[in-house]
């Protein structure tokens, strides 16, 4: 008789993931803020108009700190999630995905800071505007393999001797 004998340890499967979509969860989290943080990556934003007038301000999109502060993540052992809760950041999206939006006019008075001074207008007739993509809802390759790499690590817990 002729045997072929393979011995070793198998590995034990993980069943709890909560940990592991945690650390995913801060991932996605982190590179989102850092996004808003550099003014975009892997490009730069492009530059925001300020009140239509010529030059530009700097392009965070947090200016006011209200949609960086309402980034939220979220995870269990079945998933992680990196959000903006656009109920109460309703502008996020056309930020996010850029777009045009159609302004009906106005015929009111309004007040506008404006370096140090101020901006008065008499209303305004209907007219688009038109907001460039500013993808902050995004992660870098860097970030997937990451990710990826964390899952792997959290698939196999220990081995089981032979």
């Amino acid at each position: 008789m002729i045997d072929i004998t393979i011995s070793g340890s198998l590995p034990v499967v993980n069943s709890d993931f909560t940990e592991a979509f945690e650390t995913i969860a801060d991932i996605m989290f982190r590179s989102v803020q850092e996004n808003f943080i550099v003014g975009g990556r892997p490009n730069q934003w492009p530059a925001l108009k300020e009140f239509g007038l010529a030059g530009s301000v700097a392009s965070h999109l947090y200016k006011s700190g209200f949609m960086f502060e309402n980034i939220l993540l979220e995870y269990d052992g079945q998933h992680a999630k990196v959000s903006i809760d656009t109920t109460r950041v309703p502008y996020a999206a056309i930020h996010n995905f850029g777009g045009t939006i159609k302004h009906p006019g106005s015929d009111k008075f309004q007040v506008f800071p404006y370096n140090g001074g101020m901006i008065f207008t008499h209303g305004t007739k209907p007219h688009d505007i038109n907001i460039p993509q500013r993808q902050f809802m995004m992660f870098q390759d860097e970030d997937r393999e990451q990710i990826l790499q964390t899952l792997s690590n959290a698939i196999f817990t220990e081995t089981i001797p032979s």
